[in-house]
């Protein structure tokens, strides 16, 4: 089933997304809390060196029913292994609410494509550029944590990371 459309005007995307494993943090995991994505691999070795990237992230289910849903994804970087509070940077996020009001800038968001429940495929991928450089700071490992809340959350989704090709950044 495909995306409920919202008013926001679109470009149909032209990224490259190729699906390496070796650079996946998931495929098909399903979390019900708040954690890491990580039935492929918790974290991903970037560097060293800047890395131009294209970031998936392919929604195949997601629990909306009791309309007080949320869920963040968040890249982070950090060039601790160990991942230390105070080490870890922000480098992409992607949310997905039951209502505009839940998304992380609530009122100023529009409201999230529909995801339909169920099972199988929703066709439901968001795609989004990104790089391991902020500021100075060029990060060598990746992790991916999703945080979610309300009545019965859950999501079912598989995530990775590519270069990205010419043009692409």
């Amino acid at each position: 089933m495909a995306l409920t459309k919202t008013t926001l005007p679109g470009i149909t995307p032209t990224f490259a997304v190729p699906y390496d494993t070796l650079q996946a943090f998931c495929s098909a995991q399903t979390l019900t809390a708040s954690g890491y994505a990580s039935n492929l691999n918790t974290q991903l070795t970037m560097g060293p060196g800047r890395f131009n990237g294209v970031w998936a992230l392919d929604v195949s289910n997601v629990a909306l029913g009791s309309s007080n849903e949320f869920y963040q994804f968040w890249l982070l970087g950090s060039n601790d292994a160990a991942f230390a509070n105070g080490n870890i940077e922000t480098l992409a996020m992607h949310d997905i609410a039951a209502t505009a009001a839940l998304r992380t800038l609530a009122n100023i968001c529009a409201v999230s494509p529909t995801i339909p429940e169920g099972t199988g495929r929703a066709g439901t991928i968001f795609v989004k550029p990104w790089v391991n450089q902020v500021g100075e700071y060029v990060f060598e490992y990746m992790q991916l944590y999703v945080l979610m809340g309300g009545t019965s959350p859950g999501v079912t989704f598989s995530s990775w990371v590519s270069p990205a090709s010419m043009g692409d950044c």
